[in-house]
């Protein structure tokens, strides 16, 4: 009896410490101030925005289907994903690939008003290749490449919500930066 005191109490002290210092699990961050949000992507039926559609609603963002119905739009403007080769061994062999993959966005208000100017959001990986065993690394490339995207979507997020927290902060007829 005595120990489950001594290790509910411990417990309880490590958790209030933990979530004290702010501390949290990565993407389990809410967004403030955003109800809604419209993206407008050439890609509209590809990976990336479905990912991104999807990783706003668990925010309990609404993704609506008309701009004019929206408090934010998201423009996806560019999304590139390029593979090139790191490193070579020493028979001239490809030892290493780089994976980047990157994004252009702009977010505008629900008046069409720019509210985050063109930006691009990259990411890389570095991964081994091995001649050998070509199709579990083509697979490990393609796991790297979807990680790689919930990053870009999670700095999508956080740049919304960055976004949404100025304009609410911001004084009225003030000029946006």
């Amino acid at each position: 009896m005595k120990r489950f005191f001594c290790l509910a109490i411990t417990g309880l002290l490590v958790t209030t410490i933990i979530t004290g210092c702010g501390w949290r699990l990565r993407g389990t961050g809410t967004v403030e101030n955003v109800s809604s949000v419209h993206i407008s992507s050439q890609g509209r039926f590809g990976s990336f925005y479905e990912a991104l559609s999807r990783s706003l609603q668990a925010s309990d963002i609404e993704v609506v289907e008309n701009a004019t119905d929206a408090q934010y739009n998201i423009v996806i403007l560019d999304q590139k994903y390029s593979r090139r080769t790191a490193s070579v061994s020493v028979t001239v062999r490809v030892s290493e690939y780089q994976l980047t993959e990157e994004v252009t966005i702009m977010i505008l208000a629900s008046d069409g008003r720019p509210l985050l100017q063109r930006t691009t959001l990259s990411t890389d990986r570095f991964f081994d290749f091995d001649e050998n065993d070509v199709q579990s690394k083509e697979d490990e490339a393609n796991l790297l490449r979807r990680e790689m995207q919930s990053d870009l979507i999670r700095q999508i997020i956080s740049r919304l919500d960055a976004v949404a927290n100025r304009s609410t902060t911001s004084p009225p007829n003030a000029p946006e930066g």
